[in-house]
């Protein structure tokens, strides 16, 4: 039994999507990578990236902010009105 190579898909092949990742015998990822359908995947090095880094200070909560975890003044998320009994005024009907 051969190792499978794992390939990221460049464009859509037999169900698969563009940049899906599977693993395929080397002949046929070389029928793949010859007609421009997939590449073969290197595995990133072990370690955050900087965007990562970057993208998980970003989303990180303050303490105090509004709609945090220590928020507790009953004010639904992102200003919405929602809860129960929320029966509203709209003029006009919705399907």
């Amino acid at each position: 039994m051969s190792d499978k190579v794992v390939v990221r898909f460049l464009k859509a092949w037999r169900g698969y999507s563009a940049d899906e990742l599977a693993g395929f015998d080397p002949d046929v990822v070389e029928g793949l990578k010859s007609k421009g359908f997939a590449e073969v995947y290197e595995k990133p090095k072990a370690g955050k990236t900087a965007a990562a880094k970057t993208n998980a200070s970003k989303n990180a909560v303050e303490p105090g902010a509004a709609n945090s975890p220590a928020d507790t003044s009953g004010a639904a998320p992102n200003g919405a009105e929602g809860g129960e009994g929320n029966t509203g005024t709209d003029d006009e009907a919705k399907p």
